[in-house]
């Protein structure tokens, strides 16, 4: 009777253990954009760091202006009074590392970012890869960072094409980038 009761209390805290571990896919799509033409300072502090940023100041202390030719080539423009950013950085790394945003969703008061990590071969030169997004201040501005897997996304219905841009990694997803199990 002992080893019955012990046994049931195991699997129920396994389970337990398991479902905390679940992503949320769920919810609504969260108005925002894409932050593009920035960098992160490279005396900003290295580590992964899961940031939500609700002023300019605090956003020009951890990111710089990366303007390039042609279209498109201007930083975003962020209003502080009208949006904040949600950011994801990685620790600096000499592998090939892209972020991909799956999904900002909103569930209740708060916003889920689901990201995917890709990463391919060494390199000669070191990055800091990292994702940022500008989002509408009538969003909750409580974020729940969480990385998902393609399994996750199977699991939940979602058909995902991972959008890896050759141009910024040299390479294509079927040619060296592949999912990261690390961070």
């Amino acid at each position: 009777m002992k080893k019955i009761f012990s046994l049931s209390i195991l699997t129920l805290a396994m389970v337990a253990m398991l479902s905390s571990c679940a992503v949320n896919l769920g919810g609504v799509a969260a108005n925002y954009s894409p932050l593009n033409n920035y960098y992160v300072r490279n005396d900003f502090s290295n580590g992964t760091h899961k940031l939500v940023i609700h002023n300019q100041e605090d956003f020009y202390r951890i990111f710089g202006d990366a303007a390039v030719m042609g279209r498109n080539g201007q930083p975003t423009t962020v209003n502080f009074s009208r949006q904040f950013v949600v950011a994801l950085i990685l620790p600096e790394t000499s592998r090939q590392t892209q972020l991909e945003p799956v999904r900002l969703n909103r569930v209740g008061d708060r916003l889920y970012f689901s990201y995917m990590i890709y990463e391919g071969h060494m390199t000669s030169y070191t990055m800091r890869p990292f994702v940022a997004m500008v989002v509408d201040r009538n969003e909750p501005s409580e974020v729940v960072f969480q990385r998902v897997t393609q399994e996750d996304l199977d699991r939940a219905g979602i058909h995902y094409n991972p959008g890896i841009n050759p141009a910024a990694t040299g390479t294509n997803y079927g040619g060296g980038l592949r999912p990261s199990v690390g961070y």
